[in-house]
């Protein structure tokens, strides 16, 4: 008899882990932790940062940076908590940016912007608009100064703002969680063109895909979520298509950037 091929049998071995219920229930466990550990956290943060939201006391920057510092710390602890979990992993293999770049990415998972506010210090950041209202959320989002992404005039200029003032700024041109396909607004190219001097692009990775779009917290494969962050490009903004007039040029970035992740098969 022929040595049946290596490859099938080790397939085998990591489907019949996956069915094992004791594993499967070690790793709810484990869900269910990382999570109470992003709730906790934020519930922490919301409390301390009740007075400086109703205060507007944002408006001074040292404050403002003290309330970023403080999230950043918060998020690698939740991150290191899920790694020693075992539910999540995070490989980033990306340059920190200088202050004042444009920061964007794909947005394949709920937890997408917590990586970033783990790794970019004191980095402003567009989160969506309902996020301001959550009771979890909202008094940290308004302390740190994060802008709602409303589409408004008002959401532009505060970019403009944070970009003038030499703050990094995260965008994820989607607007929201990833379906089945990455599908870009212009929204963050015109700001890259209008606003921006540099603008770096990372690619986020994900493996198993979860945490998308209308998917429950707790349904989540039963092996370690890796996130693998790498950067696609960097781009210096003064220099590109720079003979042709602005609208033009974000259609140009827009076409370039959007042909860019496709390509990735992210």
């Amino acid at each position: 008899l022929q040595r049946e091929p290596r490859n099938p049998r080790r397939k085998r071995r990591r489907a019949m882990k996956q069915t094992d219920p004791l594993r499967r229930k070690l790793k709810q466990i484990g869900i269910a932790l990382s999570f109470a550990s992003f709730g906790a956290l934020c519930m922490m943060g919301n409390l301390l940062f009740l007075p400086v939201a109703l205060l507007r006391l944002n408006r001074i920057e040292v404050v403002r940076n003290f309330v970023r510092d403080f999230i950043m710390i918060s998020w690698r602890i939740f991150l290191l908590l899920a790694r020693l979990y075992g539910s999540i992993g995070v490989s980033w293999r990306c340059k920190l940016p200088p202050s004042g770049t444009l920061i964007i990415a794909n947005h394949p998972s709920l937890l997408d912007v917590v990586i970033f506010l783990a790794h970019v210090r004191r980095a402003n950041c567009v989160v969506k608009e309902s996020l301001c209202k959550n009771p979890f959320l909202s008094a940290a989002i308004a302390a740190a100064g994060y802008i709602p992404n409303t589409g408004s005039e008002a959401m532009i200029d505060a970019c403009r703002s944070a970009l003038a003032r030499g703050e990094s700024l995260i965008i994820f041109p989607e607007g929201t969680r990833t379906a089945d396909r990455i599908a870009m607004h212009k929204a963050a190219f015109y700001i890259a063109i209008n606003f921006a001097k540099n603008m770096n692009c990372i690619a986020i990775k994900m493996d198993p895909k979860s945490l998308k779009k209308g998917q429950v917290w707790y349904d989540t494969p039963e092996v370690r979520m890796k996130y693998d962050l790498y950067e696609l490009c960097a781009l210096d903004l003064t220099g590109f298509e720079p003979d042709r007039p602005n609208p033009i040029r974000v259609r140009k970035l827009y076409e370039k950037i959007s042909n860019l992740y496709e390509k990735e098969n992210l």
